[in-house]
């Protein structure tokens, strides 16, 4: 009967880990699908141009602003 009981525990484990791989994977396909929107991913560009521009205003050199606006982009990614 402990085999059984057991047994049974693990299975249920077994369909909440499924269940929730299930539900992580379809979240991450609808935020793929969302923030490939030609709006947002437009968007996305001229808000990097934006900060590109307002470093160069700020005084960074043309490399210096875009090492920051790669260093920014880089730590926007998830």
């Amino acid at each position: 009967m402990l085999v059984f009981f057991a047994g049974s525990i693990q299975a249920q484990e077994r369909k909440q880990l499924n269940f929730m791989n299930d539900q992580l994977s379809e979240q991450l396909f609808n935020q793929t699908v969302a923030q490939s929107e030609p709006k947002l991913v437009k968007a996305k560009a001229e808000l990097l141009r934006k900060h590109y521009e307002a470093l160069i205003q700020s005084g960074f050199n043309k490399e210096e602003a875009l090492q920051l606006v790669i260093a920014l982009a880089s730590s926007h990614k998830s």
